[in-house]
């Protein structure tokens, strides 16, 4: 038995951003990073163009965060340390 998909046609896209600036730009990073720009909804190919691959980012803020305590403890020690706690999720995380 075939399953017929069902595909919805958008009339706009998602804005793209770039982040980031190289040399070249005036910047100081390495790499840029292009995130938007898909016509379909995230994941779902065969409606639309997805113009860019899926980007994650972890948020580091300057205060504890008011986060479940199984969320805290993947944090760790680090929590109170902005800058040890960014070391730490580029290091674990970062390709």
């Amino acid at each position: 038995m075939s399953v017929t998909l069902v595909k919805e046609k958008y009339s706009s896209k998602v804005g793209e951003v770039v982040l980031g600036a190289t040399a070249e730009q005036g910047g100081t990073r390495t790499s840029t990073i292009t995130v938007g720009g898909d016509s379909a909804l995230p994941f779902l190919h065969f409606e639309g163009e997805m113009k860019n691959r899926p980007v994650i980012a972890m948020e580091v803020t300057d205060i504890v965060p008011t986060w479940n305590d199984l969320i805290k403890n993947q944090i760790g020690d680090v929590i109170n340390d902005p800058a040890a706690w960014a070391k730490k999720m580029r290091g674990r995380f970062w390709r």
